[in-house]
């Protein structure tokens, strides 16, 4: 992962889920052989992934699962 101006950009499948069920909206683009999930960066985006990353986070178990669903949907569909 890492950030551009006003992106956070992050091939990690499950941290993009996360944010999906939070509410941001994944952009899927390739970047050298690899597809990356773009989100816009803000202040509460940086939270969520600290909060996931520190295994602070939690969400609907239901939500997330079709989260994760759909963004593999969408890689294989590409």
């Amino acid at each position: 992962m890492y950030m551009r101006e006003n992106l956070y950009v992050t091939s990690d499948l499950y941290l993009s889920a996360y944010l999906k069920v939070k509410g941001f909206k994944p952009k899927l683009v390739k970047e050298k052989n690899k597809f990356m999930f773009e989100f816009e960066k803000t202040e509460e985006i940086i939270n969520y992934v600290n909060e996931y990353l520190t295994e602070n986070g939690n969400c609907e178990p239901l939500s997330y699962t079709n989260a994760i669903k759909n963004l593999k949907n969408l890689l294989h569909n590409q």
